[in-house]
């Protein structure tokens, strides 16, 4: 009966730990794709919003047209180099169109009532970018009530409920201002946080754990029949 019992135990084990490595391999799939897609995609530039397709990630894209930079919006809980800070967007207006542009990071001051200095851009300006869709993060405050004034201090970038707070019409993607603007702050996005190699070794690590607990296994059955 003990011996059913641990053989039991131990496929269950063992079939958690072949599940957790398939799933990073196709992570690692996933990952090469995603890398295929934005090498391809970022070497097409889009010189109007109307222009861009329907599933507009990961295209380049120019325009001329103006910051709102009293309305700005910073993306709480941002690390840089240890150091705690916001990501910085701005709605951005061309002729037709409205969305937000995230310049970058910015450094928190020491103290939660205090603001950063934001930089005011004026005029009609020309920018270049990577368009994405920001994916939801966790909320580590109550997002029931947002303060009316601005900077707006934000745990999540909400597309529909941020368009109706600045009262835009905003499109349901980002633009990530490159790195080579005059407006850019310190640029921290990265399309692909972890690449397809470090997939590929998490999924070996899982398979040798496997075959390990499988070889230990069956040397205890055998030591036990002695």
């Amino acid at each position: 009966m003990q011996r059913i019992g641990f053989l039991i135990f131990t496929v269950a084990v063992i079939l958690t730990l072949v599940k957790l490595g398939s799933w990073q391999l196709t992570r690692a799939t996933q990952k090469e794709t995603l890398t295929v897609a934005l090498q391809q995609r970022g070497e097409l530039e889009y010189l109007s919003v109307s222009n861009l397709p329907s599933d507009p990630r990961w295209h380049r894209l120019s325009v001329r047209g103006q910051f709102d930079s009293t309305r700005g919006i910073l993306l709480d809980n941002q690390m840089y180099q240890g150091r705690v800070g916001y990501q910085v967007l701005y709605p951005f207006s061309t002729r037709h169109h409205w969305f937000l542009v995230n310049l970058g990071w910015i450094a928190a001051p020491p103290y939660r009532d205090q603001w950063p200095t934001l930089p005011q851009i004026y005029g009609e300006v020309s920018i270049s970018g990577i368009v994405s869709i920001p994916e939801p993060l966790l909320e580590l405050s109550s997002p029931s009530i947002w303060p009316p004034y601005y900077p707006l201090r934000v745990q999540n970038l909400l597309l529909p409920r941020l368009s109706e707070h600045v009262n835009y019409p905003l499109m349901p993607w980002i633009l990530q201002l490159e790195s080579q603007s005059p407006f850019a702050l310190q640029p921290t996005w990265q399309p692909v946080v972890m690449g397809p190699q470090k997939h590929y070794g998490y999924a070996m690590q899982w398979f040798c754990l496997a075959f390990a607990v499988f070889l230990s296994a069956g040397w205890w059955l055998y030591r036990s029949r002695i």
